[in-house]
């Protein structure tokens, strides 16, 4: 199973086609997209707080993931965790990053597209062209309860020692204005610190002439995203 999602802004992941995906169908993989809080596929209070996936109830975003992860295992039995993989982007990338810190030993796999997973570091810093605008998303950190409730949930901040973490691929733009590459960078060198008996590979991918969308030229997204499930169907014995 490939478990893919998103869960912010209130953006809503619809359950479409997309022929991208039949490299993992033709090899028998299960396609999920997860409708988590944070999201906007079940109304605006899937997204507001109380009880939604923004400010200071953003957990619940990586909570609900862990949640979809174990019904598929526990629950379907359409997969077990050595067959799990899981995707995200940006914000996704947050989620993912957030996801195999709660929960490492669900996954096999894990695909973090420039995630954005130093995110106290980051809402700190007003210089960055984009922060203060994303502060009515997350929060502005230099207030010490946004603050704190970030640091509980920052993939950074929250990389477990002496867990096995599954493989990772993280992708970043040399020139993304949104998530600096920094961030997959400074996310790679701390899993790997943390636990460097892993026996999974954490590998990060650099586009030195793309920004935070990659590639706009067709072809050329088509071979980026060949990197990403080359990777992904190699460490689940499928390719």
């Amino acid at each position: 199973v490939h478990l893919y999602g998103y869960g912010s802004y209130g953006s809503c992941c619809e359950a479409d086609f997309s022929s991208t995906r039949l490299p993992l169908l033709d090899r028998g993989m299960i396609y999920v997209i997860a409708h988590i809080r944070g999201g906007g596929e079940m109304g605006r209070q899937w997204y507001e707080e109380p009880n939604g996936g923004k400010y200071l109830c953003k957990k619940n975003t990586f909570s609900d993931f862990v949640d979809v992860a174990r019904f598929l295992i526990e629950d379907r039995q359409w997969t077990s965790p050595d067959m799990m993989s899981c995707e995200g982007r940006s914000a996704g990338g947050l989620l993912i990053g957030a996801a195999i810190n709660e929960a490492p030993e669900l996954f096999r796999v894990a695909i973090l597209g420039v995630p954005f997973v130093d995110v106290a570091c980051t809402m700190t810093d007003s210089t960055i062209p984009l922060t203060s605008g994303e502060w009515v998303e997350w929060g502005n950190p230099n207030e010490e309860k946004y603050h704190d409730y970030m640091m509980g949930y920052s993939p950074m901040n929250n990389v477990k020692t002496g867990k096995t973490y599954p493989a990772c691929w993280l992708t970043g733009g040399l020139h993304d204005p949104r998530v600096a590459y920094w961030e997959p960078a400074k996310f790679t060198a701390a899993l790997r610190h943390a636990n460097p008996e892993n026996e999974h590979p954490i590998c990060m991918k650099l586009d030195l002439s793309a920004g935070h969308f990659s590639a706009s030229d067709r072809y050329k997204y088509y071979r980026e995203l060949a990197y990403d499930f080359s990777f992904l169907l190699d460490q689940l014995k499928l390719a």
